[in-house]
């Protein structure tokens, strides 16, 4: 189990080569907190990370749980734009422009906070190719 989960925390770094190296580490703690909490499949995550979203609750959840712990939502599910904007502009080096066209593409209200943490997740892969997982 340990070998397992070593090779899925070297393969979470690997896949977020587009962040910085204490985001990377930050992300794979979460990945390990929230992996517990959501029990979500480890098959159907690293689908996620591949882009192959499932309409999955658990992984919703562990989305959901992820976006809070790096900050993008609070405890209510709401986004905390401000803090979206300075962890994606860091992703995109700098780029403003770009940071502020995908906020405004993905940073999209919904009243379920897991589906509004999903939805984000999912367009900012798409749009940008940064893998928040």
């Amino acid at each position: 189990m340990k070998v397992l989960f070593a090779f899925v925390c070297l393969v979470v770094l690997i896949q977020v080569n587009s962040q910085t190296d204490k985001q990377k580490e930050l992300l794979a703690q979460h990945y390990k907190e929230c992996l517990a909490k959501s029990k979500v499949n480890e098959a159907t995550l690293q689908k996620a990370r591949i882009g192959q979203f499932a309409d999955d609750d658990k992984l919703k959840e562990h989305i959901l749980c992820v976006a809070q712990k790096i900050g993008f939502q609070n405890s209510a599910g709401q986004f905390q734009n401000q803090v979206i904007e300075t962890k994606l502009r860091e992703a995109l080096k700098g780029d403003a422009a770009k940071t502020k066209k995908l906020i405004s593409d993905c940073a999209i209200t919904n009243p379920d906070p897991k589906l509004q943490a999903f939805n984000a997740f999912k367009c900012v892969y798409q749009k940008a190719s940064i893998n928040l997982l």
